[in-house]
């Protein structure tokens, strides 16, 4: 489960990567945490509301399983007509036996893109959009610490998974895709909780 991330880069050479050429109230953070206002892209920039609200669920849902996106009545309608990415220039995850803090980034990659998914919420008044990363099976090395991961979108799929018309074959290149990450062990020092 991914419940942190960072998003730490000049407005500039985001603006580059994604080849836009503005963005309203753009602030680099070291760790985002759910519930936060995030960054995402669909056409243009945008912010959500990290977490999907369902009505039985004490708790937003800030993950959802790429494995169940098809079987579950919840998100099936968000993954084939509101998909998002989530710009992020590294991911948090916890050693599940010692609690250790790990910090991943993409290889070779400053900035790279989450798989996410999302839902708007509308009022008389607001309108206001709540997101959910995408998430699968760990593969490679964080498979050693962490039993899931977000999935990382390669960037030349970017657009297809943005835009493409057939979600089941988006979904079979989600199932099936693998990015290799580097891996940090942070200090004891710098774990943070919320």
């Amino acid at each position: 489960m991914c419940s942190r991330f960072e998003l730490n880069i000049s407005k500039l050479d985001l603006l580059k990567r994604y080849n836009k050429k503005q963005i309203r109230k753009f602030n680099p953070k070291t760790e985002v945490f759910p519930g936060q206002q995030i960054l995402t892209l669909c056409d243009e920039f945008d912010h959500m509301r990290w977490g999907i609200d369902v009505d039985f669920m004490k708790k937003s849902i800030i993950n959802s399983r790429i494995e169940k996106i098809y079987t579950s009545k919840f998100f099936k309608e968000d993954f084939e007509y509101r998909r998002c990415l989530i710009p992020a220039t590294a991911f948090f995850e916890w050693n599940q036996k010692n609690k250790d803090k790990y910090r991943l980034t993409v290889a070779n990659q400053k900035i790279f893109s989450i798989a996410g998914i999302f839902r708007e919420y509308k009022s008389q008044e607001t309108s206001i959009r709540h997101v959910s990363m995408l998430t699968t099976e760990a593969k490679g090395s964080i498979s050693e610490i962490h039993t899931r991961m977000p999935i990382i979108l390669p960037q030349s799929f970017e657009q297809t998974y943005l835009h493409g018309e057939n979600s089941k074959e988006i979904h079979e290149f989600l199932l099936d895709n693998f990015i290799n990450l580097d891996m940090e062990n942070l200090s004891d020092s710098q774990l943070t909780f919320l």
